[in-house]
């Protein structure tokens, strides 16, 4: 039997051309989410989030700040440890003794020389400038008593 070639080569152009016509149609590289012409939607970049840095050192009362000593990763990363920190102590939360007998747990709390740990919720890669605003600070050389933490 003869195999008509010539007809063969017809149907496989008329394949050709019906598989590279949707290629065509997409060839601008935008992988079918374009806006119509051909150009593509600025993506914006992603919102920085906010992480728990800790802070770990002591308190030094005269001018307020923590010289830490330890911390966690992004503490260390941004090369904080054996430096002195500042940090806004209003709205934190005092974990703390209450050594003046006050009634309340706050700063005036804290001794020279007391071991902190210091939580502030900073963004991820860059803390910005000092002082940072704490959300929390732990006295442990002085910790509360049955354990209230208010």
């Amino acid at each position: 039997m003869k195999i008509p070639f010539g007809k063969s080569n017809t149907v496989a152009a008329a394949v050709l051309l019906a598989c590279a016509a949707p290629a065509l149609a997409n060839s601008a590289g935008d992988h079918g989410h374009a806006n119509g012409n051909g150009q593509q939607h600025a993506q914006g970049k992603a919102k920085v989030h906010n992480v728990t840095w800790v802070f770990k050192g002591t308190w030094n009362a005269a001018d307020g700040t923590v010289t830490v000593k330890h911390g966690n990763s992004f503490v260390r990363k941004d090369q904080l440890v054996g430096t002195d920190v500042q940090f806004d102590l209003s709205g934190t939360r005092f974990v703390v003794k209450d050594v003046n007998k006050d009634g309340a747990r706050n700063q005036a709390d804290l001794a020279d020389g007391d071991r902190v740990l210091v939580k502030a919720r900073l963004p991820r890669k860059d803390p910005g400038s000092q002082p940072f605003k704490a959300k929390m600070l732990i006295d442990q050389t002085h910790p509360p008593k049955g354990g209230s933490t208010h």
